[in-house]
């Protein structure tokens, strides 16, 4: 099972759009992986995690054929995570010969509805009948093609709104990622769910937006400290273990850690740091 960090900042990118705070401004500095673009991941070739504006930069950048995707699960409709008007462009006369002309879309339903008001206005009838959409609900397991997918409730946004995260489990290898963003410390539900796991997860990806903030689980976020504190009670509980690939991930410059400092944080806690293009092979 292949795994790749297309994105790995938060909202505003690192460096943000349009910052010159002194983080944003060592990062472009640097370079290499100080450079963040917007939250996404890919799994093996087919199965999309989010499509934020940066989508199409992902694409370039890491030589991805995205006609080959066949699902796309969509954690919530924040910017950095939807951005619908990609999806105009899928199809019809502007995406011939692709290998998988139709496209499965899960998500919540305020999600759905967000798409709609966005790019009703533009999207041609045949890329719209190309798109199936899956209205996902807390709990409920969903089979897309091989893979087997639990969306979780994430603590994150207003109660009007569900965003999720997610627990893949690919059916043919048994190798399962838990891909945890955006989300604060999980519901008393989701603990139930962890438990209740069989084996160990193959890849933890936690959100770690506020970077060196310790806000005591009281945030819709996670920084490094509290990271750290969760991979110990997962480890408790034997949803994480040796094998895990325990992974920090989604940051913010807000959270003022670059690559290295991250690396040195978390490296005493068997942690890895993820950067734009990341693989892992699981």
């Amino acid at each position: 099972m292949q795994f790749q960090y297309l994105g790995t900042a938060a909202a505003e990118g690192w460096p943000a759009v349009f910052c010159r705070c002194k983080y944003c401004l060592e990062a472009q500095r640097l370079g290499g992986k100080n450079i963040r673009t917007r939250s996404q991941a890919i799994v093996n070739d087919d199965l999309l995690l989010d499509l934020p504006p940066d989508t199409y930069m992902h694409k370039l950048m890491n030589n991805l054929d995205l006609s080959r995707v066949k699902y796309l699960f969509v954690t919530h409709f924040h910017m950095d995570h939807f951005y619908p008007q990609e999806l105009t462009v899928r199809g019809s006369v502007y995406s011939l010969e692709m290998i998988s002309p139709e496209l499965e879309i899960y998500c919540a339903q305020e999600t759905y509805d967000y798409f709609r008001r966005c790019a009703d206005w533009e999207i041609d009838e045949k890329s719209d009948s190309a798109m199936h959409w899956h209205i996902l609900k807390p709990f409920e397991t969903v089979e897309a093609g091989p893979y087997r997918v639990t969306p979780l409730p994430a603590n994150h946004m207003n109660p009007s709104h569900q965003p999720f995260v997610y627990h893949i489990v690919d059916t043919r290898e048994d190798k399962s990622i838990f891909y945890m963003h955006d989300s604060g410390y999980y519901f008393p539900e989701v603990w139930d769910y962890l438990k209740a796991q069989k084996k160990p997860a193959d890849l933890f990806s936690f959100d770690t937006t506020l970077g060196y903030e310790d806000c005591g689980f009281k945030s819709t976020h996670m920084g490094a400290p509290e990271v750290i504190r969760l991979k110990e009670e997962l480890e408790a509980l034997g949803i994480v273990d040796k094998h895990t690939h325990c992974v920090m991930n989604h940051f913010s410059h807000n959270g003022h850690l670059l690559y290295d400092e991250l690396v040195e944080l978390a490296a005493p806690h068997d942690i890895e740091i993820s950067y734009d293009g990341m693989k892992l092979t699981l």
